[in-house]
């Protein structure tokens, strides 16, 4: 009998650390009271089989692809715990955004609040109760006739933030239903055009930065290809 694939691809471990790229559609984490299929349980089913005990220090959206890294031990959970919280390691993301941006770079700081309606955050006034400061920085990495590909550095990490930032702004993310409805019709992707892309942070025990890089999943060099597409055939 054929071994079973994994649904996640290991990117390194470690006696410490085991880092992953996890596809779209698979949650990060469980949700209380419910049995769908999730990276942490994948991750501890298969470390545990080692006689490992995993802890999951971060997260990412269900829909996003890339990069999640798990602790192996309680020194590097509370280690990595601790820098997560501080906004410590250096969290890269590629995303598809609608309209062409201008400027090559720059910051966008908002604030957001988390709301019942649909578990989402919005922009909100910064002196509204509840109201979270978000801050990201970007750069274009190619822009097309009608989208731009950017790449996004987190300074904060709230829920949907580069989502919610950048729909502010009118440039909402491709694919992404959930904030902007009318990309139910994108026929190239159905999910939001987002990939944590890279990770750097400082090893718990080597006491010096370790970086790690995941592919670009096959949906996104999709987009990628039919908008450089359209563009070459104008030119």
């Amino acid at each position: 009998m054929a071994a079973k694939k994994r649904p996640f691809y290991i990117v390194h471990q470690d006696k410490d650390i085991f880092v992953v790229d996890k596809p779209a559609g698979l949650l990060a984490v469980p949700i209380p009271d419910s049995n769908v299929k999730n990276l942490f349980d994948l991750v501890a089913d298969h470390l545990g089989k080692h006689g490992v005990r995993v802890g999951v220090v971060h997260r990412i959206d269900r829909y996003t692809s890339g990069l999640m890294v798990f602790a192996k031990n309680k020194r590097t959970y509370d280690d990595l715990r601790n820098k997560f919280r501080n906004h410590e390691p250096k969290r890269t993301y590629l995303a598809m955004v609608r309209g062409v941006i201008e400027q090559d770079e720059g910051t966008l700081e908002h604030h957001l609040k988390l709301i019942k309606d649909g578990f989402r955050n919005i922009v909100v006034d910064p002196s509204e109760e509840g109201a979270t400061p978000a801050r990201l920085s970007y750069k274009v990495k190619e822009r097309y006739l009608e989208n731009t590909l950017v790449e996004v550095q987190l300074d904060t990490g709230l829920k949907n933030q580069i989502r919610v930032q950048f729909e502010e702004i009118g440039h909402q993310l491709v694919g992404d239903q959930h904030y902007a409805p009318e990309e139910e019709g994108e026929p190239l992707i159905n999910r939001q055009a987002l990939h944590a892309y890279r990770l750097a942070f400082e090893h718990p025990r080597k006491n010096r930065m370790v970086n790690y890089e995941a592919k670009i999943p096959a949906d996104i060099l999709r987009l990628m290809d039919k908008f450089s597409w359209k563009k070459e055939s104008r030119q």
